[in-house]
């Protein structure tokens, strides 16, 4: 109970009867999770992908030959947001020469929501982290030694996953 899953995980329940167990269904949120298993130790595999991030209640009903059945006390367990932005630098274009200030922007994407992105400039941040779309920061290149530069944006979303963009390179 409490746990936090993820990828493929298997469900375990133990169960007895003074006349025998002929099989235990595992429920999610009180619908069928698989098959009924008919063989102890009883178990079933979630691919919890097909899950919605958030919160999840299992159990499992225990069934004897005479069809009395029991379910078990429900257990939360939470499907975290597993899944990590897109992102790419949308200006200005790969191998551009660029002077003054300049618009570096990127477009990113997630499968909740894009909490920010921070642009890099050789790997240094560029600006403070921008946590709202249209993506974008002024770079005054006046400040930038003349010469061939990197830039980069990063991803992140609410749950801490980051992505880093493909890297350009322009010409100061």
């Amino acid at each position: 109970n409490g746990a936090t899953v993820t990828g493929v995980i298997s469900v375990t329940a133990s169960a007895a009867d003074n006349a025998g167990v002929v099989g235990v269904q595992f429920l999610l949120y009180g619908a069928n999770l698989g098959v009924e298993d008919t063989t102890s130790p009883y178990s079933v595999s979630w691919n919890t992908a097909t899950a919605a991030i958030g919160g999840h209640t299992l159990t499992a009903r225990a069934r004897d030959a005479a069809g009395n059945t029991t379910t078990s006390a429900a257990i939360g367990v939470t499907v975290p947001d597993s899944t990590a932005p897109i992102v790419s630098i949308t200006a200005p274009a790969n191998g551009a020469t660029v002077s003054g200030t300049v618009t570096v922007s990127a477009s990113a994407s997630d499968n909740v929501g894009v909490a920010g992105v921070q642009f890099l400039l050789d790997g240094v941040n560029l600006g403070a982290e921008d946590t709202s779309s249209p993506y974008s920061v002024n770079w005054n290149t006046a400040a930038a030694a003349i010469g061939t530069h990197t830039l980069a944006a990063v991803a992140r979303d609410a749950a801490g996953n980051t992505t880093t963009s493909a890297t350009i390179t322009v010409t100061v």
